[in-house]
């Protein structure tokens, strides 16, 4: 029994997403966790940046919470 030309379109349908997600949605643990699609344009380096700026941000915010805990909610 062979493949009908309807399934195997389907197939292509459903792999090429996956590609797709896979190099362009999820993040690589092995790649920092920044997509392929961004380590290979070259976003990483900013994409680190900002997250440690915001990760900066969050520390300083906690370390003023714990400072003046009558101010924090």
């Amino acid at each position: 029994m062979g493949a009908t030309a309807e399934a195997l379109e389907d197939a292509r349908r459903v792999v090429g997403e996956f590609v797709e997600h896979y190099n362009t949605v999820r993040l690589h643990s092995a790649l920092g966790y920044v997509t392929p699609k961004d380590r290979l344009e070259g976003r990483h380096a900013q994409i680190y940046a900002t997250r440690d700026r915001k990760l900066e941000a969050a520390r300083e915010a906690r370390r003023q919470r714990r400072a003046n805990p009558e101010f924090s909610l």
